[in-house]
């Protein structure tokens, strides 16, 4: 047995033991940068487990195609398994590495430098995909100057609009000028009282995409800011499973639902953080 496999099958104990807890899923991350740095055959090897084990089937498939021993039975066989889900999942459902504070902090730099606006409610729109960027450039609908970031997500309209540039979103002149929302105000969570807050999340905040009625969670008399799509597997991985479990919102039944969920399966999980205690909320739906 080699040393990298020796390092993998302890760094695997440690994440089922856990139950794909943060601190295993970062060392898994960490020992995933070191063999993607080697050239040695037994490290490639053991990089197709670590890729396969974080979900990165497109990855290890491809891995695999260019180290495997294809006169070897158990080699075609993985090899088979790994192209039906490289085809259908590609790197998609790969489990996220949990960003530390310092990760976080490079984030909000890099928006500055893009000229991004802060958005309080959705403070990472490039990583959440309501905002898209463009090499080339579109020209906004609203303000008609051309942005290299642009707006993917609903935007409730009369008009037909294609391209909105994030500022035309935060100062609310696209809201305005097309009488528009990005959030249904009936779809959100009761116990916010102040108009304005309703005011900032609806016509000056960017949206997000569910299967059904995008929903909004709030939570010590604001509103939560959206961090993104989730399933059982990304919330254990950043150690708040159990917390948005801990919800009057959802049932025994519906827990359990929670549970078993899968990004981007039939029940989809989107993740809330309250502003001010920092508690973990989940909203959910079907497609």
């Amino acid at each position: 047995m080699t040393e990298y496999q020796k390092t993998y099958i302890e760094l695997k104990k440690q994440f089922v033991a856990t139950n794909e807890g943060p601190d295993s899923v970062r060392a898994l991350y960490t020992f995933k940068e070191e063999l993607e740095q080697s050239e040695d055959q037994q490290a490639k090897e053991v990089l197709v487990d670590v890729y396969d084990l974080l979900d990165f089937k497109k990855d290890a498939y491809e891995l695999l195609c260019q180290i495997g021993n294809r006169s070897d039975k158990k080699t075609l066989k993985r090899l088979g398994t790994l192209k039906d889900y490289a085809d259908n999942w590609g790197n998609h459902y790969a489990l996220p590495k949990p960003k530390t504070p310092e990760e976080k902090q490079k984030e909000k730099e890099r928006q500055a430098q893009l000229g991004l606006p802060a958005f309080q409610y959705h403070p990472n729109p490039l990583e959440t995909g309501a905002f898209e960027e463009s090499a080339d450039g579109v020209v906004c609908d609203c303000c008609g100057k051309t942005t290299h970031i642009f707006y993917t997500n609903p935007f409730f309209s009369v008009e037909d609009i294609a391209y909105l540039c994030p500022e035309c979103i935060a100062n609310g002149e696209a809201a305005r000028k097309y009488d528009g929302s990005f959030q249904d105000d009936f779809s959100v969570d009761d116990g916010v009282d102040d108009p304005e807050k309703l005011d900032e999340l609806i016509h000056r905040t960017p949206g997000y995409s569910g299967w059904q009625q995008e929903y909004w969670r709030a939570h010590c008399g604001d509103y939560c800011a959206y961090l993104g799509n989730v399933g059982a597997r990304e919330l254990r991985a950043l150690g708040v499973l159990e917390e948005v479990l801990d919800d009057p919102m959802w049932d025994e039944e519906q827990k359990g639902m929670i549970r078993e969920s899968v990004n981007g399966g039939h029940l989809q999980c989107y993740l809330f953080q309250c502003l001010h205690c920092g508690k973990h909320l989940v909203w959910m739906d079907f497609d």
